[in-house]
């Protein structure tokens, strides 16, 4: 008999309840963003939607930066940028500059 959870069957048990606690848990740690940057493409407007970014900032400087490379060779080619927050469905729940 194991004189404690640090010992025996009951390390492992212990170690993967932690481990699902984690995996749980890492989900809820807080928001994360899309970028998404609107451009013509022809007569069409698109839109490149990309990453998993832990926050605003991080988000709106990769959006910025792509913005500014679709104007480069063809000023006037993107047209919008944004960030967009995921939700925990798999969406996008709201859009922030």
């Amino acid at each position: 008999m194991p004189k404690n959870l640090f010992e025996g069957k009951g390390r492992i048990a212990l170690v993967l309840a932690v481990a699902a606690a984690f995996v749980a848990l890492s989900g809820c740690l807080g928001d994360k963003y899309a970028a998404e940057v609107g451009y013509r493409s022809g007569t069409d407007e698109k839109w490149d939607i990309w990453g998993d970014f832990a926050s605003l900032e991080s988000c709106r400087d990769a959006a910025i930066a792509r913005y500014n490379s679709y104007n480069v060779g063809a000023p006037g080619r993107a047209t919008s940028w944004a960030c967009l927050l995921k939700g925990s469905n798999g969406g996008y729940e709201s859009r922030h500059r």
